[in-house]
């Protein structure tokens, strides 16, 4: 009766994890930049919440990232124009690391700007 009963609470302890587990989140991107421009990743949300992590690489400019809420950063214009002090986090340079914290169920946005050459801009967006 004990052999019955080991392998049917080991199932149910994997059953009972899996709500909690998120999903595991790791883009890479490269974006050839423009002074000037900016590009973007979008992120859907997800049902826990998310820390984020960015890194990014630029070739040859400065370049600012920032991890907005997809709703402080709607339209293409948001992406040069919205307000850095609404940003979960940001960074600047030619390499950096960005950490923020996401709520659930709140999609993102990515965004790189602020280059003042053509550049080219590696990032990889990872969740924990």
């Amino acid at each position: 009766m004990f052999a019955r009963l080991v392998p049917a609470a080991v199932v149910a302890a994997g059953l009972v994890a899996l709500p909690g587990c998120a999903s595991k989140l790791n883009v890479s991107k490269s974006y050839d930049m423009d002074a000037g421009e900016a590009k973007s990743v979008d992120l859907d949300p997800q049902k826990n919440p998310q820390k984020l992590t960015v890194e990014f690489t630029s070739t040859d400019a400065d370049v600012t990232v920032l991890v907005f809420k997809e709703a402080d950063a709607k339209t293409a214009d948001d992406l040069i124009t919205a307000d850095s002090k609404k940003a979960l986090g940001q960074a600047k340079g030619k390499t950096g690391t960005v950490t923020a914290d996401l709520p659930a169920n709140t999609a993102a946005r990515v965004v790189v700007r602020d280059a003042q050459k053509k550049t080219k801009v590696d990032l990889k967006v990872s969740n924990k």
